[in-house]
């Protein structure tokens, strides 16, 4: 049940990786143009100056407040931001369905079954992941509710079998990497090398920001981008795996893919920069990746940092496992978490202390995100 949530993250995440976000501020959305009537364009003044003042609205601020209200339970809140955010992005059918698991929490049986609709006719096509939705317990088994779910079913049944059979082929490709250097970088010098993996749905675009909290860097950081496109909004997010419905087997197969492809990233970069020792971070579903490909690829690593994960004990053999125990392994959770249950980080903390592994754990207040706090206790870590 945890990994099939966490892999298919739709609840306030795609957009929500908290540190990404700027500090949130009321008083910059104020829209000076509210006296027009968008509903007649014939009425419109294009060259009023303030007229397309609503472009300038920064979105990730409402973002960022559904879900720090959503982590604090304070759900009606997180509502009230999402339908603010909508109005500027009709179309971003993640955020609608988070607008619907929003009713669903609140027991709002009607409102959730149209937004769940409204989600779907925008993009949103996770059969699997409403069916599973822990946000919809409240609402699950009211007719009204039922009857949406049976036919978004049946809608996207009949659009799959339209669109014939998936195969999935084998093949080389090119994928992207940003690279931060250190201040007065010295190519004839040897630096340590930490590879970032992101989370479902996000970037390397997003994820290579994470340096500024880093402190002083004195390292070489590395964001590898995900092999499989994730539908997140505006914004192209990627994956490290792949589900598929009556595909058994396929996020295991190409999450072992994702491990071979991490393991190219950290080869490729040793040839293009001198490196002395090379550490591997993740989070989320790219902690998950973190936990599977260093412990495969052990001798490519010094060590793990695991930021809000969980670890797939399943998809790893005992002999990988137990060849990999000198890893030393730093993991971090939000006590808050809502998205990968706090308890995650414990169980993969118990589950790798009994295999002997140097383990350090670091819980912080606050839900699904890597802090400054946090990152900068991890640097001090690495540098032990």
């Amino acid at each position: 049940m945890m990994r099939t949530l966490c892999e298919w993250i739709g609840i306030f995440c795609l957009l929500c990786v908290a540190f990404s976000f700027p500090a949130f501020s009321e008083p910059a959305q104020t829209e000076k143009a509210g006296d027009v009537d968008w509903s007649r364009p014939e009425t419109i003044d294009p060259f009023r100056e303030d007229i397309g003042d609503f472009l300038d609205v920064d979105l990730r601020d409402y973002a960022k407040k559904a879900y720090d209200t959503y982590q604090s339970k304070d759900i009606e809140e997180a509502a009230k931001h999402y339908l603010v955010f909508l109005r500027y992005d009709i179309n971003n059918a993640n955020s609608i369905y988070n607008l619907a698991c929003c009713y669903g929490l609140l027991g709002k049986d009607t409102l959730a079954a149209k937004y769940l609709e409204r989600s779907v006719t925008a993009g949103f096509e996770n059969i699997e992941h409403i069916k599973e939705d822990p946000d919809f317990d409240k609402v699950r088994g009211k007719q009204v509710f039922d009857a949406v779910v049976d036919s978004i079913a049946s809608q996207i049944k009949r659009k799959t079998e339209a669109l014939g059979n998936i195969i999935h082929v084998d093949a080389p490709a090119l994928f992207k990497c940003r690279i931060r250097l250190p201040k007065d970088y010295d190519s004839t010098k040897s630096y340590p090398l930490l590879v970032g993996l992101h989370g479902l749905g996000s970037n390397p675009d997003r994820f290579i920001t994470l340096w500024e909290k880093f402190g002083k860097p004195d390292f070489i950081y590395a964001s590898p981008q995900a092999p499989y496109p994730f539908s997140s909004g505006k914004e192209i997010g990627y994956s490290w795996r792949l589900r598929g419905p009556g595909q058994k087997g396929l996020g295991k197969k190409t999450s072992a893919m994702s491990d071979d492809y991490v393991a190219l990233v950290v080869e490729n970069l040793r040839k293009r920069y001198k490196i002395d020792e090379a550490y591997l971070l993740g989070f989320s579903q790219g902690c998950a990746q973190t936990y599977t490909t260093g412990l495969r690829y052990s001798p490519l690593f010094k060590g793990l940092i695991c930021f809000g994960g969980w670890l797939d004990e399943d998809w790893l053999t005992d002999t990988s496992v137990k060849g990999a125990k000198g890893l030393r392994v730093f993991i971090a959770h939000g006590t808050e978490d809502g998205v990968v249950e706090h308890e995650a980080g414990i169980k993969a903390k118990d589950f790798l202390t009994k295999y002997g592994y140097d383990v350090t754990s670091y819980n912080f207040e606050g839900g699904h995100r890597v802090p400054e706090e946090a990152a900068k206790k991890a640097i001090e870590w690495m540098r032990r």
